[in-house]
């Protein structure tokens, strides 16, 4: 992966973080891609050191053909695309605000539409992307309906770009982690609820960053060459939420 460029969107902090320190292990060049909080991408930026940050609202159009320019004048090209940016609100569907659900759809799932959309003519032949999706695009749980429909929508949406992009060269999968604590996964679960998943899991143990980032990385590498338009889920063996 020397040398290849890539583009982590959310990789200021939790999975995309660990996604774009294994990348630059490799000695890639990373984009790292973050929405708008300053202080965590300060923070990234010394663990990370000597990448290109851009700061862009992957779900306004605008924002992420902007970001996609400044990558063109800088590297002319893109290798990866890592599409791991997303948010979540919890809330019952009676109670669910109209406007904060599309949010939720328009981070997770429409922002993975447009930084595709813009990624394309930058990808060639060999290139590869891979979209954060989660187990629960498979296996729902009550009081995160937004969050659900836009996992579940980015498994199809993997596989609809696959179907596109055939005879390119490019590959395009999914990774559907199972319960990882980030901080924005552990906003939304009680100390106990955590160790109960744990414990609940076939291995006794709940996901680690590092766990999704190693899938993530063997999907780009050329050693997944003939993988495509897959959904692979890194969740220990669970087959309950």
């Amino acid at each position: 992966m020397k040398n290849k460029i890539a583009l982590v969107t959310g990789g200021t902090s939790g999975i995309g973080l660990e996604i774009a320190k294994q990348l630059l292990a490799t000695g890639a060049k990373i984009v790292v891609n973050y929405a708008h909080n300053e202080k965590q991408a300060d923070i990234a930026r010394t663990e990370l050191g000597d990448c290109m940050f851009v700061c862009a609202d992957i779900s306004d159009e605008s924002a992420v053909k902007n970001m996609f320019n400044q990558i063109k004048q800088k590297y002319g090209k893109l290798d990866y695309l890592v599409n791991n940016a997303g948010t979540n609100t919890d809330a019952f569907i009676r109670d669910f605000e109209a406007a904060e659900f599309q949010r939720v759809v328009n981070v997770n799932l429409v922002g993975k539409f447009l930084c595709t959309k813009y990624a394309i003519p930058l990808l060639s032949n060999g290139a590869s992307i891979v979209n954060i999706s989660s187990n629960l695009g498979v296996r729902p749980c009550a009081e995160s309906s937004a969050y659900n429909a836009a996992a579940a929508g980015i498994i199809n949406f993997t596989k609809s770009t696959t179907l596109e992009l055939a005879g390119t060269g490019i590959r395009v999968n999914t990774v559907s982690p199972g319960f990882t604590p980030t901080p924005l996964s552990l906003s939304g679960w009680t100390t106990s609820e955590i160790e109960q998943k744990k414990l609940s899991n076939p291995m006794r143990r709940n996901a680690t960053t590092t766990d999704i980032a190693n899938t993530v990385l063997f999907l780009l590498s050329d050693k997944a060459a003939f993988i495509n338009g897959q959904n692979i889920l890194v969740n220990g063996g669970s087959v309950m939420n």
